[in-house]
């Protein structure tokens, strides 16, 4: 690509940028973001916005305020299958997130959480295979080797989506859509899909046992998971992110930039992050430091861990499993107990206040 090629995309890339609210300081090397949660805002009003075309077709899914007892709310999973009715139906779910969703990658398990009382969606949960190289993972949460985490990365996932819709949300649906992670057939789910499968980075047919669950939380920490039952903040990440560049319409422009060759190296076990990697190489043929990459965006980490020896067997310690003993019933049981019949008068009031969609 000519010289002056690169040039006029660069511009384009900056300035695509500047129409988010980031602005790229050339001589200090150095990302400025004045309003974090408005530059995600503007994002997900590009990249979500379209599930809400689909409102009319999914509406027989979607709870008013008067569909809902909050006391006999008692949500069960469906897993999100690929015919057209349940693609809408999570594409419209999505498009009331305040980030922009991405599609997950590698292994990936999608539930619809709905309500026994009316058959009404309280919430989505997406988990995907977790990206090679995570600090506050590998060195502040779990401590392992490079050796270690080669064998056991994939008995860990992480929840890329997780949380309640309108008018769940307005009533602490999330940190239910959060513990139902923990029902056994979450676990037992994972085993049977992924039984008989190989692993993508060593080939090997390893016991898909599903020890260990993380998250990032949007915006440092979250208060889905704050005092949740078995989840457990760890620290924040470094700040590091793709999504202020690949979400904005720029990745058009990395695709003319980038070689196909590298394009086609997108699998899961080869390399910390892939975006990154396409990043890094872009950015340098544009002349841009890779430092365009540290927004400060700041996500609180969490985890979840299934198995009462997690660490002992992520570390390779142990090929033998001892499971929490969460049920489905308890785990209910504890989220209206612990959080909603102490605030039943509040929530109601804000479940009657709540618009109807």
């Amino acid at each position: 690509m000519e010289e002056k090629q690169k040039q006029a995309l660069k511009r384009k890339l900056l300035k695509n940028l500047r129409d988010y609210g980031v602005i790229w300081n050339e001589k200090k090397h150095q990302v400025i973001v004045e309003d974090f949660r408005e530059v995600q805002r503007k994002l997900a009003e590009r990249t979500n916005s379209k599930g809400q075309g689909y409102k009319s077709k999914v509406q027989k899914y979607l709870a008013q305020s008067s569909d809902i007892d909050i006391s006999k709310i008692s949500p069960y999973l469906v897993m999100v299958e690929s015919r057209d009715e349940h693609q809408r139906l999570w594409a419209y779910a999505t498009s009331h997130w305040s980030v922009p969703v991405t599609v997950g990658y590698g292994r990936r398990v999608r539930y619809f959480v709905f309500d026994h009382q009316n058959d009404k969606l309280i919430g989505i949960v997406g988990l995907c295979d977790p990206v090679i190289g995570l600090g506050v993972r590998d060195d502040k949460s779990i401590g392992w080797t490079k050796e270690q985490k080669m064998q056991r990365l994939y008995n860990c996932m992480t929840a890329y989506i997780l949380g309640a819709i309108p008018p769940y949300n307005c009533i602490l649906g999330s940190k239910l859509v959060a513990l139902t992670l923990m029902f056994p057939k979450v676990r037992k789910d994972f085993y049977q899909k992924y039984k008989d499968s190989p692993s993508i980075i060593s080939g090997e047919n390893k016991q898909p046992h599903l020890i260990y669950i993380d998250t990032l939380g949007a915006f440092g920490k979250s208060a889905i998971y704050n005092r949740l039952l078995n989840w457990e903040f760890i620290d924040y990440t470094k700040g590091q992110s793709h999504l202020h560049i690949t979400a904005n319409g720029s990745w058009e422009l990395i695709r003319q930039v980038v070689s196909e060759d590298a394009f086609e190296t997108y699998k899961f076990g080869q390399g910390p992050n892939w975006k990154m990697r396409i990043l890094r190489k872009a950015l340098h043929e544009l002349g841009l430091s890779e430092e365009m990459l540290s927004i400060g965006w700041q996500r609180g980490y969490y985890r979840c861990t299934l198995a009462e020896n997690w660490q002992e067997y992520l570390l390779g310690d142990t090929d033998r499993v001892v499971w929490k003993t969460f049920s489905q019933k308890d785990l209910v049981s504890y989220w209206h107990e612990r959080w909603v019949t102490p605030r039943l008068d509040n929530l109601q009031t804000r479940l009657e206040l709540y618009p109807d969609q």
